[in-house]
């Protein structure tokens, strides 16, 4: 059992020091420029997000929510917490503030998952704004002070979160200035002229516009397992050669050897996520991940399948996404697989699909008609 965390993936590493059994489980390691990764009895995840989740139900159940709103709830506030830019990140605070206008916590009346994430996700955000601003935002600050001073202080250390001093009262207004002198209006007239000089001087370089995540962006095919063995040096995995429609097979490691005997995995229609950048579990580089659906009790994680027809390299889209165009390789810090996957999900009669922010479903599609499970309901994609 393993984890291999992201070096900028503070999220991550605080959750780890909040939750000391998780380490006496797992063997730690740190990775550059790719996604988080952890293989914990038996399953497998990916992405901060889908990570945190496991790693809450297996040693913390309290942190991941008691009932399924909650559940509902943490999931949704960790993939806005996940949003990228200082717009997003000035949205999300205003969010938090709203929320927390007559509550305590994200979720619930205790801390949660949801808020030991978002926490660790805007603390570079909290730590740029000015005392006036953070008193603008008050009950984000306030939460957000509460966060850090109800987490152990090695917690945070571990994390390399250092403690920023809240301080909640107004801000003193602006001293009035003395009137300027004639002789202070010259010295400034000819201050502001040299500035406009050196300002025209200067190209300014236009502000990088902010990227919306949309689902699209994840490359999604039919796959054809033609081909797969046990792995020789872990007993939780499975190694498959999959037909993506393309010259060569790719080569997937999968952790489902604990729930798909492995007669049941050869000859196999699936849905690949062929755009993840390629990572070593094991010593066997793995080129896709298969998508799989795991049940309300995590005990049973089927295949999600696409419709009967579907041909090898096939694509599959979410309805409603049927134009946009995937990334030829998702980009680790942009967290795009990890912000859609919390909203991946069955719904009650097995269909395959996305829940957005408005709690729309959209339908996983192929050629229009919709991937389905065997039998799992209202369970997760991953």
């Amino acid at each position: 059992m393993s984890a291999s965390i992201s070096n900028n993936d503070l999220a991550l590493k605080l959750l780890l020091a909040v939750v000391p059994e998780a380490t006496k489980k797992l063997s730690v390691s740190a990775v550059a420029d790719q996604l988080s990764r952890l293989d914990l009895d038996g399953q497998q995840a990916e992405g901060t997000n889908s990570v945190a989740q496991l790693l809450a139900t297996k040693c913390n159940s309290d942190l991941a929510g008691t009932t399924d709103t909650e559940k509902a709830e943490v999931s949704q506030w960790m993939t806005m917490s996940a949003r990228q830019g200082q717009a997003e990140r000035s949205v999300f605070a205003q969010t938090i503030n709203s929320h927390l206008a007559q509550r305590t916590f994200l979720v619930g009346n205790k801390l949660s998952l949801a808020d030991v994430v978002a926490f660790a996700n805007v603390h570079p955000y909290m730590a740029s704004l000015s005392s006036q601003k953070r008193f603008a935002v008050c009950n984000f600050s306030r939460w957000y002070d509460l966060i850090q001073h109800s987490l152990p202080a090695d917690a945070l250390a571990s994390a390399d979160i250092k403690p920023i001093e809240i301080d909640l009262n107004a801000p003193a207004p602006a001293k009035k200035q003395a009137p300027a002198t004639a002789k202070d209006a010259k010295k400034g007239s000819d201050e502001a002229k040299a500035g406009k000089k050196e300002k025209k001087e200067k190209k300014q370089k236009p502000a990088a516009k902010p990227v919306t995540i949309v689902p699209s962006m994840i490359d999604l095919r039919v796959g054809h397992i033609v081909d797969v063995e046990k792995h020789p040096d872990a007993d939780a995995l499975y190694v498959e050669k999959i037909d993506a429609g393309e010259e060569e097979l790719r080569t997937v490691v999968s952790g489902l050897v604990r729930f798909i005997p492995i007669e049941q995995m050869r000859n196999r229609d699936v849905v690949l996520v062929c755009n993840l950048k390629p990572a070593t579990m094991r010593g066997v580089k793995s080129y896709a991940m298969v998508l799989c659906a795991t049940s309300t009790d995590g005990e049973t994680v089927e295949f999600v399948e696409p419709p009967k027809g579907s041909k090898p390299g096939d694509r599959v889209y979410f309805e409603g996404f049927e134009d946009g165009k995937p990334e030829e390789q998702l980009k680790p810090k942009m967290k795009v697989f990890e912000t859609i996957q919390p909203g991946l999900y069955t719904n009650d009669t097995r269909e395959a699909g996305w829940y957005d922010a408005d709690k729309k479903f959209h339908k996983l599609l192929v050629g229009g008609t919709v991937c389905t499970t065997a039998s799992v309901v209202n369970g997760t994609l991953k």
